[in-house]
């Protein structure tokens, strides 16, 4: 899987290695003087990392130049690193042999820890600050400073990045709409620009319908191709291509099978590096297309996915102050569950791109009372009234179904793994994830991956 491990000792010296040959997403690494920054991230300009900076400058070139990133920069003695607003490019640590470990891939680490592998519970699949033993993630739009000569993993501080609202406040339904049209237009603009050729998962659904003729909006019809993944157990192929000639869009039917899930299950849960089951049904049909779609030429997709997160896609009772409560639990739990990592695509050569997941969108859906993304019955009104603008009222109103139902993934999971019992599900995808894991993540950097292999050292 394509990513980075940075190793730095107390005696100063700082050495980063590949992981991988992915062309989805690019590693920046820049020495200054004794200082080294390594940024991976999926770039959307061409604009350098500013020089002799200081970090707050660095972290604003990070979130202004990528849709999405992870960094750490090395300097007088501390590490500090940061990820983007929904940890959409994991980032972990470690230490071993006096050494502090920082990289995109916490498998890449276990071998050098000295230390059997620990995997995390096999119901929910995490450990204290990670899924392994001794390897800690850092939170979602957080920088982590680090002493690098230290025995313990406490951080020296951890502080927040992106200011997003603490609780909501937004309530009248025409300013909340007017908020949504104007952030997630902008938000699909910038991450549709500069594509010769723009790819979108779509389902037919408000989310992804929303995705798609923004997209088109934005590149017009003849730059946006539009795919939809179905099973022999469900598909939304009809609504989906229903859209799609609306749009004009060039469009693919994509049929996946239980076989091929249970071929793919493996290099998921090493890329994802997660066992959950839910978590592992969502992402499976995107991770089927984005295999399905893999050439030697890089290639960016859009996604409809962290919708429903923050704008309460899956209702709620319990009144307003509950729904909202939920928007922010699924979000942060969403953050840690490594449903966005990118190294699967990265490792087909696929940039995929979330606009409901961008720092402007998740700031203004956030900020907007539950009582707006449920309004008389209907989950995510203020969202599917915003998408009315762009979409055809049948399907700005379309009924919800789970981004992993319409494909009938449970049925597909059951099939694969030879048991619709769930609690035997888990734990075969616990004993997978040992193999994976235990036997060796088939990871790892040695001397011809040293930093010299990647490109624009100063």
């Amino acid at each position: 899987m394509a990513g980075f491990l940075l190793t730095s000792r107390p005696d100063g010296g700082t050495e980063v290695g590949l992981l991988g040959e992915g062309r989805g997403m690019e590693t920046t690494v820049r020495r200054d003087g004794t200082d080294v920054l390594v940024v991976q991230g999926d770039r959307l300009s061409a604009e350098e990392p500013p020089e002799h900076a200081q970090l707050a400058d660095l972290v604003a070139w990070t979130a202004r130049s990528n849709s999405r990133y992870c960094a750490v920069l090395v300097r007088e003695g501390r590490a500090t690193l940061w990820s983007d607003v929904g940890a959409t490019c994991p980032l972990h640590w470690a230490r071993a042999d006096g050494a502090l470990l920082v990289g995109t891939s916490a498998g890449a680490m276990l071998p050098l820890l000295g230390s059997p592998v620990v995997l995390g519970d096999a119901e929910r699949s995490l450990l204290p600050g990670g899924r392994f033993a001794g390897v800690t993630a850092v939170p979602a739009n957080s920088a982590v400073t680090l002493v690098v000569d230290a025995y313990g993993d406490e951080p020296v501080s951890v502080h927040r990045l992106a200011a997003l609202p603490d609780r909501p406040s937004v309530t009248d339904p025409d300013q909340a709409v007017r908020t949504v049209r104007t952030v997630l237009g902008a938000s699909v603009a910038r991450l549709a620009a500069g594509a010769d050729e723009i790819g979108v998962s779509l389902s037919g659904g408000v989310d992804s319908s929303t995705v798609a003729a923004l997209a088109v909006r934005e590149a017009g019809a003849s730059a946006v191709r539009t795919y939809t993944v179905g099973t022999p157990f469900g598909d939304e192929f009809a609504q989906a291509a229903w859209l799609a000639d609306r749009l004009g869009t060039k469009h693919e039917e994509v049929v996946f099978g239980p076989d091929q899930l249970a071929e793919m299950l493996p290099g998921m849960i090493r890329a994802m590096e997660t066992w959950d089951a839910l978590t592992l049904q969502i992402a499976a049909p995107a991770c089927f297309l984005q295999d399905h779609l893999a050439t030697d030429s890089r290639q960016v997709l859009l996604s409809g996915y962290g919708a429903d997160l923050v704008f309460a896609g899956l209702g709620g009772t319990g009144g307003e102050e509950a729904v909202e409560r939920a928007v922010v639990a699924q979000t942060r739990a969403t953050a840690r569950s490594n449903e966005f990592h990118p190294a699967f695509a990265d490792a087909r050569h696929t940039a995929v791109r979330h606009p409901y997941w961008s720092p402007e969108v998740m700031a203004a859906a956030l900020d907007i009372r539950g009582r707006l993304k449920v309004r008389e019955g209907t989950a995510k009104w203020v969202l599917r009234t915003a998408a009315a603008d762009v979409l055809p009222a049948e399907v700005a109103m379309r009924p919800k179904r789970g981004i992993h139902e319409g494909t009938a993934m449970s049925r597909m999971f059951a099939a694969a793994l030879g048991s619709d019992d769930p609690a035997v599900q888990t734990g075969r995808l616990y004993r997978i994830a040992t193999e994976v894991f235990r036997d060796g993540p088939g990871t790892g950097t040695g001397e011809a991956d040293r930093d010299r292999r990647l490109g624009g050292m100063g």
